[in-house]
């Protein structure tokens, strides 16, 4: 028997049913309905069974793609939230590396400064150190030429007394020797 054969027979069963008064309902035979049922149970196609095989094996691959696809999407957005957080830590590394480096420029520019300040002072120093020793040794060279002027002078000084003394004594001595 086919399934088409077993279906005709069931409207023939529904066709041939007494009809009750006053409704719309029908008194079929059930019994032979059941038995009809059974039979095309019995009977279904293998496709039939194919297919209800499919569908469920359909709905098995769904769930398991659903879940796979589900499982990409939430290690998707997990390496992407990763890839914006070494993003930010990059900027962030990037950002206290130009700190870092401007603070070193103003620590550089602070030590050239006072190296700077340091140096002019020391410049100041040497050069009034310079002239102090100029003034000093001016000074100095002063006294010794001034000493050796004084010196110079007394000697001379001297040296004309003496001579002055011998003069006078040899004039002394020449006109008691003029007058014998």
């Amino acid at each position: 028997m086919t399934i088409e054969s077993l279906i005709e027979e069931l409207e023939q069963i529904i066709d041939e049913g007494k009809s009750v008064p006053f409704t719309s309902n029908q008194i079929v035979d059930v019994e032979r309905l059941r038995t009809t049922i059974e039979d095309m149970r019995l009977n279904m196609p293998d496709e039939l069974m194919q297919a209800r095989k499919i569908a469920s094996e359909r709905k098995e691959i769904l769930t398991a793609a659903q879940s796979t696809a589900e499982g990409i999407i939430t290690a998707a957005k997990k390496k992407a939230d990763e890839l914006v957080s070494e993003h930010e830590i990059t900027k962030g590394a990037e950002a206290e590396a130009e700190n870092i480096m401007a603070e070193a420029r103003k620590k550089a520019n602070g030590i050239v400064e006072q190296a700077r300040g340091t140096a002019a002072e020391l410049t100041e120093q040497a050069q009034k150190w310079s002239n102090d020793m100029r003034k000093s040794a001016g000074e100095y060279v002063e006294r010794v030429v001034s000493m050796a002027d004084e010196g110079l002078t007394n000697s001379v000084n001297e040296i004309r007394r003496v001579r002055q003394s011998l003069k006078a004594a040899a004039q002394h001595k020449k006109a008691p020797e003029e007058s014998k």
